[in-house]
């Protein structure tokens, strides 16, 4: 028995290692990595960053992760098309949820997204503009859907991926590397957009503007 406690000692210090975690790995940080693992994404780079953290402005929390912009820095949000009925058949171009993925300095433009999404039937097929209402989902679906808490979704290793839109905003996706949730409130994941875009397929659509009011000295909220 006590072979067996040591044994699992040292599998714990291993993950702790793998991970490159100080505390216990927990169920969603793992699903993240092997997610991103399955995807052979080898410019994936995570990274923990400390608890105050998210007291920070944008520009010093883009070099604690060492990114070359605060544009790099995005944020997951999960949306509710309150118009959409609830369907165990996922049609991608009527969806119930949509995860977009947008950076800080840009703001999501409903009506954007509604002509993006709509765009993806024919025009003669085409659902008229008032058969979508987005709102950000509960924190229930969040759960549910995403399987990530506040402050830690990440569009890898999604509980239900099957019936989630992913989006990724063209501000985000005209960068070279960006960085988002990583599955724990303290774990960041970066990877290269072409490996974003080849591992998930999203859908790259104009669904931001610039934000009017964006400082980079400014505190916002997480990432």
């Amino acid at each position: 028995m006590a072979d067996v406690a040591e044994l699992q000692k040292r599998v714990e210090a291993l993950e702790l290692r793998h991970h490159g975690s100080q505390d216990k790995v927990d169920e969603a940080m793992r699903r993240a990595r092997l997610a991103v693992e399955d995807a052979a994404i080898y410019s994936a780079c995570w990274k923990f960053v400390p608890e105050p953290y998210y007291t920070w402005p944008l520009s010093k929390r883009a070099e604690c992760l060492g990114a070359t912009s605060v544009h790099n820095l995005c944020k997951s949000l999960l949306l509710d098309n309150q118009k959409a009925p609830d369907s165990a058949q996922f049609d991608p171009t009527y969806p119930k949820h949509v995860l977009v993925v947008l950076p800080y300095a840009a703001s999501l433009d409903n009506k954007l997204l509604v002509n993006a999404i709509r765009a993806l039937r024919p025009v003669k097929d085409r659902l008229e503009d008032n058969s979508f209402d987005f709102r950000i989902a509960s924190q229930d679906d969040n759960d549910r859907l995403t399987g990530y808490k506040h402050n830690s979704v990440t569009p890898f290793g999604m509980a239900d991926p099957n019936h989630v839109l992913i989006v990724l905003a063209e501000a985000a996706a005209s960068q070279k590397f960006i960085w988002m949730g990583g599955g724990h409130v303290l774990l960041k994941l970066g990877m290269a957009v072409s490996d974003f875009c080849r591992a998930l397929k999203p859908v790259v659509a104009n669904i931001s503007q610039p934000r009017a009011d964006f400082d980079v000295d400014n505190n916002d909220d997480a990432i």
